[in-house]
């Protein structure tokens, strides 16, 4: 019964001591390991005496204008014929020797004639 009671002694004299352990401050992030900053190396140590013009700040007094680009107003739609030369409305440019009919949303290819396009008849029986 003794060493019960030595043993409960011990253990409440333990517990504090525990306890405090718990409620210390943690220790900073830099008192485990020494601080130390990226050294510069010799690469950018000899780039420092040489400036170039993209380093100097901008020269004091009117910022030079940039030249504004002209507007340019898209080239006038040429009319597009059918296969039998007969005006088609309804149909936009879609590139070289390619209109859209609008309407229906299909491709068509067309090659240069007079003033304007002419759709090439297809095999499929499309205009």
């Amino acid at each position: 019964m003794k060493r019960a009671h030595a043993l409960a002694l011990l253990l409440a004299a333990a517990v504090p001591l525990a306890a405090q352990a718990q409620l210390r401050q943690p220790p900073s992030p830099t008192e485990t390991r020494p601080v130390s900053l990226p050294q510069p190396s010799r690469s950018n140590d000899d780039k420092a005496g040489e400036r170039t013009q993209r380093d100097e700040p901008p020269t004091v007094g009117k910022p030079q204008a940039s030249t504004p680009r002209p507007i340019t107003r898209p080239a006038a739609q040429r009319p597009v014929y059918d296969a039998h030369g007969q005006r088609m409305n309804g149909m936009r440019q879609a590139g070289a020797n390619r209109v859209m009919d609008t309407r229906t949303g299909r491709y068509y290819d067309t090659v240069p004639s007079g003033d304007g396009q002419r759709i090439v008849k297809q095999d499929d029986g499309s205009p």
